[in-house]
């Protein structure tokens, strides 16, 4: 097993830049603030970007990519199936369980006003930790996993995970610390998802796929050819 496998380098190293810088900032503002902050520049672009792109981190965006991966390796598909299971369990435990009842700002900060999207639902409950974030970066990771000889592709997937994360701040459906919980349960499901696969699901039939290869299509063409040219009396003459 190739220790350096599905690692993500440029991925895992940004991401940790920006936890710590996050933390850093969360340590030092009082709860809410920043949230607050954030909504007094509100403009019609950013709330239909925002609107939009939050959509990107339900849980059902991770059926296409599972279904499409199984096309390209077997094993990269299950790693996705692995980290999503992983970190569906962790946020519907923290959710209905360890934190239920937490309140999201809409109530936290119910006698400040401020401002809402259009066309938005804001929700009150059950606020730690962002199940959106968590499946956005779960998803990114996992992709940056299968890219990391690549550094653009690592660096694209996380700006996207984060600007999922911070729409959810936009749209005061989220304090930072849900987000960032968010984020943390996505990489490490990733992660763990990544141990299982290794571990379990790294043999040859697993880095096979629904579609067949290219070199196997090229030999079963020859054996093809191979089998007329046999089979033709005029050709097998010329041969002789």
């Amino acid at each position: 097993m190739k220790k350096k496998k599905y690692s993500a380098p440029v991925f895992a190293f940004l991401y940790f830049q920006i936890l710590i810088i996050l933390l850093v900032l969360l340590l030092r503002a009082e709860k809410g603030s920043l949230e607050l902050w954030i909504n007094n520049y509100h403009t019609t672009p950013f709330d239909f970007f925002f609107k939009n792109i939050t959509y990107l981190g339900d849980g059902i965006i991770v059926l296409a990519p599972t279904v499409i991966l199984l096309f390209v390796r077997y094993s990269y598909s299950i790693l996705l199936a692995w980290a999503t299971l992983i970190h569906m369990v962790i946020v519907v435990l923290c959710k209905r369980i360890l934190f239920s009842g937490m309140p999201r700002p809409a109530e936290y900060l119910a006698d400040i006003p401020f401002y809402t999207v259009p066309g938005v639902s804001v929700h009150h409950w059950n606020s730690f930790p962002s199940g959106h974030t968590a499946s956005a970066f779960m998803l990114a990771c996992v992709l940056a996993m299968i890219f990391s000889k690549k550094i653009w592709p690592q660096i694209i997937l996380l700006l996207i995970a984060v600007l999922i994360g911070f729409s959810r701040v936009y749209l005061m459906q989220h304090f930072f610390m849900d987000v960032l919980a968010g984020s943390l349960v996505g990489v490490w499901s990733a992660f763990a998802a990544r141990v299982i696969t290794l571990s379990f699901f790294s043999s040859k039939k697993y880095k096979r796929s629904l579609y067949p290869k290219r070199k196997v299509i090229l030999q079963d063409l020859g054996q093809t050819r191979a089998s007329e040219y046999n089979s033709d009396p005029a050709l097998s003459a010329v041969k002789r």
